[in-house]
């Protein structure tokens, strides 16, 4: 592959308009990915198009121990540089000429030289498992380039895969396909799963036994039947794809793609409410996950797990659950959930503790009818900032709990 060297700033400038609307992609990306799983080492090449004409230049993230890093096809020039924890790697587009200008972009090395901290991420003979943060594939810097995609992953033996796209098996691997746009491609590979179908979804166990299984299909059929009436009109659950894994903890979603802990041991409860709030993120997804408005995404998201866990348990279980809540923040240095102009992203207690907290106390205040109204038009309407939501709030409930619920945000505790 031709090498092009270039003095650039470390900056990534992608037009408003391509990324404005959720889900339309600006890059697709073809890949081939070879995979050592003994030793953990990667050899990746991707052809990626960028499907923005104004693009002057790109900054891609992957992750500090790749190497061997090369660029060419519609390119000007290119440098790398450190950004934060990762591998900057800037790149200027030749100028357009209206068609769809191409970036080849190669890389190798041992992906995790230290296992990560969070588990999720792993190349090891039991799995290949990789998503957004193992900045394996070529992240936008902004942290809004939504790609569709076309990867071949070979392991070197017939092992099967999940993800969020559609999966062919091939020989020495799988053939995975994103139509849908996304900000990364997430995987499972593995030699093999149990795998147990049902009505709307199918679950593939990477555990040595079922314990659990039962109680995980019959709190994710609930699931389905709670979220899909309430919130599904116009774009209904898809068939969801359930990886549980031998961890215990970490846990996350994709689209139709949700990857589970050991669920041996879990509760009712709290696999109703986990399992309710990874689906709903098929609707509650739609706002800058790397800014302030995450917490939108995640604390919407748990609020109707929390309430669906009142609808199958009962008044008394919701109310234990929410007070909980309320006590694992008290005293805490948190910053507010939201207050304009702000833009840094929230920590975890915010997202998942405050956030749904301040809606619980909405749904006091204004009443459950006006309160489920708010919520449908949350998760049904394209609703990515706070601003929003504030003016779409006002006309539900009227400007009085519009201004009640944006000085709620502002407060540091409940």
């Amino acid at each position: 592959m031709k090498t092009i060297m270039g003095a650039l700033a470390l900056t990534s400038v992608i037009s408003a308009n391509a990324a404005a609307q959720l889900g339309e992609p600006i890059y697709h990306y073809e890949g081939r990915m070879a995979a050592d799983v003994e030793t953990g080492f990667v050899d990746l090449d991707w052809r990626i198009s960028v499907l923005d004409p104004d693009a002057e230049s790109v900054t891609f993230l992957i992750a500090p121990s790749l190497q061997n890093i090369e660029v060419g096809g519609d390119v000007a020039g290119f440098e790398t540089a450190e950004q934060g924890p990762f591998q900057a790697v800037v790149i200027a587009l030749e100028p357009s000429t209206g068609s769809t200008r191409t970036i080849e972009l190669g890389y190798d090395g041992i992906l995790f030289p230290e296992p990560p901290n969070n588990e999720i991420n792993a190349v090891a003979p039991d799995r290949v498992e990789l998503s957004v943060d193992g900045f394996w594939l070529p992240i936008d810097a902004t942290f809004q380039g939504y790609l569709t995609a076309d990867l071949t992953v070979d392991v070197g033996a017939p092992w099967r895969g999940v993800a969020n796209g559609t999966v062919e098996p091939l020989p020495t691997g799988v053939r995975i396909r994103n139509d849908e746009a996304s900000l990364d491609i997430a995987f499972t590979m593995a030699p093999d799963f149990r795998v147990t179908e049902a009505d709307g979804f199918t679950l593939y166990d990477l555990r040595d036994s079922d314990a659990g299984t039962d109680r995980l299909v019959e709190a994710a059929s609930f699931c389905f039947n709670y979220l899909d009436p309430l919130y599904g009109e116009t774009s209904p659950l898809p068939e969801a794809h359930f990886v549980i894994h031998r961890r215990s903890e970490s846990a996350y979603n994709r689209r139709s793609y949700i990857t589970l802990t050991d669920i041996s041991d879990t509760e009712d409860e709290p696999l109703t409410q986990f399992l309710c709030h990874e689906l709903a993120h098929h609707w509650s997804m739609g706002a800058n996950f790397n800014t302030v408005e995450n917490w939108l995404n995640e604390s919407f998201a748990d609020q109707a797990g929390n309430m669906a866990v009142r609808d199958r348990f009962g008044e008394d279980a919701f109310i234990e659950r929410m007070n909980r809540y309320r006590a694992r923040i008290e005293g805490q240095d948190l910053p507010p959930i939201w207050v304009p102009g702000a833009t840094e992203r929230r920590p975890y207690l915010v997202n998942y503790r405050s956030g749904p907290v301040a809606l619980w106390e909405l749904e006091v205040r204004i009443g459950r009818p006006r309160f489920s109204e708010f919520m449908r038009r949350y998760m049904t309407d394209p609703i990515n900032t706070t601003p929003d939501l504030l003016d779409m709030l006002e006309d539900v409930a009227g400007r009085e709990d519009r201004d009640w619920f944006e000085a709620r945000l502002a407060q540091t505790a409940p």
